[in-house]
């Protein structure tokens, strides 16, 4: 490997640039991950989901998503476990960017109070170490990790202690799925504005759980830092997380768990996916889009369903806040401004403004989980090609007439042009007439 410039003003041991010395033996990282479980069952049976039932089925004309760049070993198939690297230096070589309602994760706090902590994936080392950072440490490996479906989103936790585990989404200096990830500035300061935004919202009445992303860290000397998230390390009696793309995915001699949801339910398949994923979520999106101005990616990886005692409650996770995309007229309209947003970040760090909702939820919401369920089902079920796009439509168009309705605006056939329209209206003021999801089903 080619060899890289030394830190200024380095102090502590320099860091092993070659990925392998952070793996732990598999047998090692297995047992590692049992003695976790033993306190901590319930991130440990969701961190094995997202591993082993990792489905990379994708839709025709998608890019392929396949981690070809990053060595079969890091893989999250393998479930390794690995020591993070981590260095510290002064607080006024950071950038911190901070949800102003959530206090600073306590492992981001450096050896003292004028430093911070900085975790660094095994894949980024020499990225890292090319560098030229001023004032440096390089501390001893504290926290073991393991990726979750995504490589650089890592469930951490540290050895011997009984301190809960948490998630970091870490940089990662290479190339998946047509993107370098690292986790740059432009990403943080879009990931916390959104949790800034959502800070307030209440979400949990409309059975919307958020993986916030609400504090980032990057150091100033480069564009690759990383998002604390929130990862639920004790559920309620019965719960589970499940993503989307584990019930679709068939295990080795098994089908997939959604099969068996269908089948015990006693209901026809394409009913199924209405009452417990296709309802649900449109109603979700709406909410978030018409009450918040804001709209996230649907997609099987990022929407995660809650069961309890083997059953869907109809609420869901949704997780990467770096995916969501404001609706300026949107949020003007719901009568929200940008006053809550984090220092140092602006409304501009938030993207770039265009219609953007039903573009985007047909895209990941009706194609990608559409697509997901179906692949899943059709093995097992006989259920025709456009199924489920005929039922979105018309979930879609019922829902959306009945929110125009409450505020006496006229709808007609076309419910993507009834939303053009409403963007343009001058004066602010959504009425949402549903005071929870349950509410809302229970009319719609």
């Amino acid at each position: 490997m080619k060899s890289v410039p030394l830190m200024r003003m380095m102090t502590g041991k320099i860091p092993d640039t070659n990925p392998q010395h952070y793996l732990r033996p598999r047998a090692v990282g297995r047992a590692a991950l049992r003695k976790l479980s033993l306190n901590y069952p319930d991130p440990v049976n969701w961190i094995h989901q997202e591993q082993k039932l990792n489905d990379r089925t994708i839709a025709p004309g998608d890019y392929p998503i396949q981690p070809t760049s990053v060595a079969s070993e890091f893989w999250p198939e393998l479930q390794p476990v690995f020591w993070l690297a981590e260095f510290e230096a002064p607080r006024d070589q950071f950038r911190l960017f901070q949800n102003p309602t959530r206090p600073l994760p306590w492992y981001l706090h450096g050896s003292t109070s004028e430093h911070y902590s900085h975790l660094v994936h095994p894949l980024s080392v020499p990225y890292f170490l090319s560098r030229d950072m001023k004032g440096v440490r390089w501390r001893s490996p504290r926290f073991l990790a393991t990726p979750m479906a995504s490589h650089r989103t890592v469930l951490v936790w540290k050895p011997r202690s009984k301190i809960p585990p948490f998630s970091v989404k870490t940089s990662v200096n290479v190339w998946i799925g047509g993107l370098n990830r690292n986790v740059r500035l432009s990403e943080i300061r879009h990931s916390v504005g959104m949790s800034s935004l959502l800070a307030r919202a209440d979400l949990d009445r409309h059975g919307i759980l958020l993986l916030d992303d609400p504090i980032g860290l990057v150091h100033k000397q480069t564009n690759a830092g990383l998002l604390a998230r929130d990862t639920p390390w004790k559920l309620g009696a019965g719960e589970e997380i499940v993503p989307v793309f584990s019930l679709c995915a068939s295990p080795p001699g098994s089908r997939p768990r959604i099969v068996d949801l269908v089948t015990s339910s006693g209901l026809e398949p394409t009913a199924w996916v209405d009452k417990f994923i296709f309802t649900p979520l449109i109603y979700q999106a709406y909410f978030l889009g018409m009450t918040e101005g804001v709209v996230g990616e649907m997609h099987e990886q990022n929407i995660l369903m809650e069961l309890r005692d083997g059953i869907p409650t109809k609420r869901f996770w949704h997780r990467d806040l770096g995916g969501f995309l404001l609706e300026r007229a949107l949020r003007r309209l719901a009568g929200k401004g940008f006053e809550g947003l984090a220092a140092g970040i602006h409304e501009r760090h938030l993207g770039r403004d265009y219609a953007a909702f039903h573009t985007v939820l047909r895209m990941f919401l009706q194609e990608s989980i559409g697509h997901a369920v179906g692949h899943a089902l059709r093995n097992h079920f006989a259920i025709p090609d456009d199924s489920f796009a005929g039922l979105y439509n018309v979930r879609v168009r019922k829902l959306q007439d009945a929110i125009f309705s409450a505020d006496g605006i006229r709808t007609t056939k076309n419910f993507e042009k009834d939303l053009d329209r409403y963007r343009k209206r001058k004066l602010a003021g959504c009425t949402w007439r549903w005071k929870s999801l349950k509410e809302a089903l229970r009319d719609w």
